[in-house]
Formats: C-alpha cells, sequence, structure tokens
C-alpha cells in the first residue's frame, strides 16, 4: 500500500488539491511545477518541525505550489504558523458525512460501549477488559491490521462481542453508523493517533465519548457535558464508561453540540479556499462548491500517481 495515498482535487479552475501527507509516496512528486493550491494534512499526530520540514522540502521541490497545512490540533497549528508557515485550523473530521453518521433510533442499544479501530497495538483495546458488555468493530481488514493482534485481542475481551468474526469482513460506512447506534458510549484509548475519526463518529450517533489523554487531536470534539477523559486504566475507563450511561443523555443533544463545532470548522476551511478563489478572481462561491461535491472524509485512498487524472495544465 505504499504507492497510495489519501486525496481529492476542490477544484481544477484554479487547481486546489486536498491531500494526506506522505514521503516517497506523496502525490507531489506526480504534480508538476505550476502553480497549485495543495491543502495538507497528517494521517498521525506530527510535531511542529516536521510539518515546517516537510513545508520547506516542498518548497524547494515545487517552487511554484503553494502549500496551507490543515491541521488537527490548535496548539500545534499557532506554532507552525508562528513560523511562517500558512496554516489552516480546521480539523479533518468536519469533512466527515454527517447524513451517514446519524442517530439510529430504531437500532436497541443492547452494548455498554463500543470500539471501532483497527487491530493493531497502539489502540489499546485492554484498557475495555472491565467494561462486561463491550463491542468490538475491527478485524482483518486492510493491510495494518494484525492477525496476532486480533487473536490477542479476542483473547482479552472473552465477553466481547466483535462484528469481524471472520477476516476480511467489510463493513461500509452506513453499517458503522448502525453498529454505533447499538452502543451507549463511544471510547477512545489510543495514546497517539490522527485526528481519530471514530471520535467524532460516535459524536454524530449520539454516543457519548471515554477517552484516554491523546496526542493527534480528538479531543477538539469533546465537551465535559459528554465526555470524559480518563487516565489509561481499565477501571478508569469502565467507571466513565457508567458514568456517562447513568446520565441518560439525549443523544439529540450530543449530536447537535457536536454539529454546531463541525460547522465552524467548516466555516474556516471554506474561508481558505474562498480566499484563493478571491485571489484568482474565480466568480464562484466555494462553501456551494463544497456541499455540492461533498464525500465522505473529503476524499479517497486511490493510487498516487493517479492524482493527474482529469489535470489540465495551465
Amino acid at each position: 500500500m505504499a504507492d497510495t495515498t489519501f486525496f481529492s482535487w476542490m477544484s481544477y479552475r484554479p487547481h486546489i488539491l486536498f491531500h494526506a501527507s506522505g514521503d516517497q509516496n506523496d502525490v507531489g512528486h506526480y504534480l508538476p511545477d505550476e502553480k497549485i493550491y495543495r491543502f495538507v494534512f497528517d494521517l498521525w499526530h506530527t510535531s511542529v518541525d516536521d510539518i515546517v520540514a516537510y513545508h520547506q522540502q516542498w518548497k524547494s521541490l515545487r517552487p511554484q505550489h503553494r502549500l496551507f497545512h490543515v491541521v488537527n490540533e490548535f496548539t500545534i497549528g499557532r506554532q507552525v504558523a508562528a513560523r511562517g508557515v500558512p496554516v489552516v485550523y480546521a480539523h479533518q473530521n468536519c469533512l466527515l458525512d454527517e447524513t451517514v453518521f446519524n442517530i439510529h433510533f430504531d437500532v436497541v442499544r443492547t452494548f455498554d460501549a463500543v470500539y471501532n479501530g483497527r487491530m493493531a497495538e497502539f489502540k489499546r483495546h485492554e484498557l475495555l477488559t472491565d467494561v462486561p458488555n463491550s463491542l468490538i468493530i475491527g478485524g482483518i481488514v486492510t493491510w495494518d491490521d494484525s492477525q496476532e493482534r486480533f487473536d490477542e485481542v479476542k483473547r482479552m475481551l472473552p465477553h466481547a462481542t466483535f462484528t469481524h468474526g471472520e477476516d476480511n469482513q467489510h463493513l461500509i460506512s452506513e453499517e458503522v453508523a448502525c453498529a454505533l447506534s447499538s452502543a451507549r458510549v463511544g471510547v477512545c484509548l489510543s495514546a497517539v493517533e490522527g485526528g481519530m475519526y471514530a471520535a467524532t463518529e460516535y459524536l454524530l450517533c449520539g454516543l457519548p465519548v471515554v477517552s484516554t489523554p491523546s496526542l493527534g487531536g480528538r479531543d477538539a470534539w469533546f465537551d465535559p457535558r459528554f465526555t470524559r477523559v480518563v487516565p489509561p486504566r481499565p477501571d478508569a475507563v469502565a467507571a466513565a464508561v457508567q458514568e456517562l450511561i447513568d446520565l441518560d443523555l439525549d443523544p439529540r443533544f450530543v449530536r447537535n453540540e457536536t454539529m454546531s463545532r463541525m460547522v465552524e470548522h467548516r466555516r474556516v476551511f471554506c474561508d481558505a479556499v474562498q480566499e484563493i478563489y478571491l485571489a484568482e478572481e474565480i466568480g464562484r462561491d466555494f462553501t456551494r462548491d463544497f456541499y455540492t461535491n461533498f464525500r465522505n472524509k473529503g476524499g479517497n485512498w486511490r493510487y498516487s500517481k493517479d492524482v493527474l487524472e482529469g489535470f489540465n495544465p495551465a
């Protein structure tokens, strides 16, 4: 999978590309050196120094490109901006499709907690050992899922229910949303990762959230009225899950408050692109373009070399 990355063209006139950063597989390697606006986000928590180094590297490799770094963590963004790098603080999760991740009132909430995460050690499934009735979404689906880890998680959580009883089962987003609605609380247990789409998917489906302290930016969506951040201990996670269950929160309240934050992050993102439209004297409203061409997460995983499909050089 080293030759794939996440990207989409937001505009061909002017050329505006939204994509994940990469190394050898970065889509920038396949682009000509002409004026292309690139909105770059990181799939993993990235240091200020690394973001600045990435920016400087591409200024050297493609002098005509205009890079904007879309960050999930406000403090990271502020420090990057202080070093002269253009930054847009618009969390990647604002690009989730709220019509897909919605409350399913017809689904009975039979599980105390749900964890949607791939089978990798950094996800720390073991912190769910004190939650007696949990749903685990994830199995051997992508190249970075580990069969050894999957087997280990099933041994650690003998009372859990697994959506992926068999390997290579794939759930589409609508099926994930339905599964989330069968639980009362969503959990986020990693110490470090990226923006963690699942954290916001829980909230859009009306689930309160229990999280451990983390780097990567998922806490941008947390509200103390319906989230708890607890030490990385099984007893602390279980206690917080039970506390949120006992609060019996209205899922519509959780979703509506999350949507308010999502709209604000989208506004920041759209305003940044609209400034390019104005500078290029493009008589269009990017907010309208954004919603007309909207797709879940803002793009797709594709072969990096395919970035030139539909591209017309200036």
